[in-house]
């Protein structure tokens, strides 16, 4: 499947309107020029990004749209993600830096991890980030782009749930939940995207810049989502997820 920087995207309506919106708002940012005015990418132009994502038993773009149909089987070449399976390692991956940060011995014991342990790795941060990886998408990597994706998003969610908050205070469930899904939406643009934004037809700062944009744009988009969460434990969490995205995408494909 190559690399996310070779990706061209999966070929479904959904992927086209993105990289649509994503290119025409980028060549607007770069045809203003650094300091010029200002071209916000707008939340509603990355709501395709949310079909890129099938239910369970279900295609991708809706009925018909999907590069790998109903039963999940690899048939085409494109990324074939699933809200279920995102949602699942991203969640795990959010619930055990919780744990990790909060102390809580038990829950990382569920999800096959030993406190000592990462306090140990807790000096060498590619370490302890590679342990809570592979408890949330196993020991190695498929090759494929959505597992790519999975893999960042685990690595990206458990250094924020790390890091956020204050010393004595850790980030709240529900903030938990939405950075998970901001970084979702935001590891499926960028792979969908990267060809088209790095393809050397603008200058270096536009696609910096952009890039930026795409991750502050992604947050306000998941800041939209109707949540229900009541607590940090994998299964709170991994739920969540799964009914932000799958609510949001619900939106996107309303008439």
């Amino acid at each position: 499947m190559g690399t996310k920087g070779s990706y061209t995207g999966n070929g479904t309506p959904a992927s086209k309107q993105l990289q649509h919106n994503v290119t025409q708002w980028l060549n607007a940012l770069a045809g203003s020029g650094p300091g010029g005015p200002p071209h916000n990418l707008n939340p509603d132009q990355l709501m395709p990004a949310l079909g890129l994502f099938r239910p369970s038993g279900g295609h991708a773009d809706g009925p018909g749209g999907g590069a790998g149909g109903a039963g999940g089987g690899r048939t085409g070449g494109g990324a074939q993600r699933t809200i279920t399976q995102s949602s699942r390692t991203a969640g795990r991956a959010a619930a055990a830096a919780y744990a990790y940060r909060t102390g809580d011995v038990q829950a990382l014991q569920e999800l096959g991890l030993n406190y000592a342990e990462l306090r140990a790795a807790a000096g060498d941060p590619i370490d302890w980030t590679r342990r809570i990886v592979e408890a949330a998408c196993g020991p190695l990597s498929d090759g494929t782009i959505e597992d790519q994706e999975r893999r960042f998003v685990a690595s990206e969610v458990a250094q924020w749930v790390l890091e956020a908050g204050t010393d004595s205070t850790p980030p709240s469930s529900e903030e938990v939940v939405r950075e998970t899904l901001a970084l979702i939406i935001f590891e499926a643009v960028i792979s969908e995207t990267a060809a088209k934004m790095n393809d050397g037809s603008r200058p270096a700062w536009a696609t910096a810049d952009g890039e930026r944009q795409l991750r502050e744009t992604a947050r306000a988009l998941a800041g939209r989502a109707s949540l229900t969460i009541t607590g940090p434990s994998t299964a709170e969490i991994t739920r969540a997820v799964e009914e932000g995205i799958d609510a949001m995408r619900s939106i996107w494909m309303e008439p």
